[in-house]
């Protein structure tokens, strides 16, 4: 079974003993099959304010053992976007999703929209901002030789690699811009309950619109004290409580 498996690579820990002996004991207890007791230990470490792919996958993995689907589908996710490229990490994403009970369809995509999806899967957001200024720096660097190294090879290629690299700058540079505007105007989370009723308002007494279950992931659209407004790639929306979602 995919879900069995989980990473031991060491964490980014900024020198904190602790971090790292929650951490050991946690993957001691995951592999005891104790997955509760592992859960607690690698919460008190995201507890922390810790951001890293390895834990939020081994918190996934504890958490699709321990039969809580969202939480499990929501680490998964929380992981994928910091190494979307990692294919493990996507075998048990994908694998958890297909134990959601709700299918809901999406609508289609467009080109840039699509293009985007499929790029944002390989080349994690600072890889490419790395990348990026990589190619601004050689097209500079290419454009110096050619004005101050007067070599006729030199001449030849140097503006063809100025051009290479100024093509790159702009691809990466507006994928990056415009994966930046998503993830600071798209806000998402995964519902946490067996079954979530949406209503049609921020009050309990709001008739019920429909309901949807655990392992979805819905999109934030606003938010009114205990009570959040989520809408689904279909289309549909309503208001449900902050509780039963855990925001990715």
């Amino acid at each position: 079974m995919i879900l069995a498996s989980f990473l031991w690579a060491p964490l980014v820990l900024g020198g904190t003993d602790s971090r790292e002996q929650s951490f050991q004991t946690a993957n001691r207890l995951y592999s005891d099959g104790h997955f509760r007791e592992a859960i607690e230990h690698y919460q008190k470490i995201a507890d922390t304010g810790l951001v890293n792919e390895v834990l939020f996958y081994n918190l996934g993995n504890a958490y699709f053992k321990d039969g809580r689907l969202g939480n499990a589908i929501q680490f998964f996710e929380k992981a994928r976007r910091i190494s979307p490229g990692d294919q493990e990490i996507l075998q048990n994403l994908r694998f958890a999703q297909m134990q959601i009970a709700d299918k809901v369809d999406s609508p289609a995509e467009g080109p840039i929209r699509r293009i985007l999806s499929v790029w944002s899967h390989v080349l994690p957001l600072n890889l490419e901002t790395l990348l990026s200024i990589v190619c601004f720096v050689g097209a500079n660097v290419c454009f110096t030789l050619f004005v101050l190294i007067h070599s006729p090879w030199i001449s030849r290629l140097a503006p063809y690699g100025a051009a290479v690299f100024l093509f790159f700058f702009f691809v990466l540079g507006i994928s990056n811009v415009l994966r930046i505007q998503q993830l600071e105007n798209t806000r998402e989370a995964v519902v946490l309950t067996d079954k979530m009723d949406v209503l049609s308002g921020p009050s309990p007494d709001n008739p019920i619109l429909f309901s949807i279950h655990e392992g979805l992931k819905v999109r934030i659209e606003n938010q009114l004290a205990d009570w959040v407004q989520i809408s689904l790639e279909n289309g549909w929306n309503g208001w449900a409580k902050k509780e039963d979602l855990g925001t990715i």
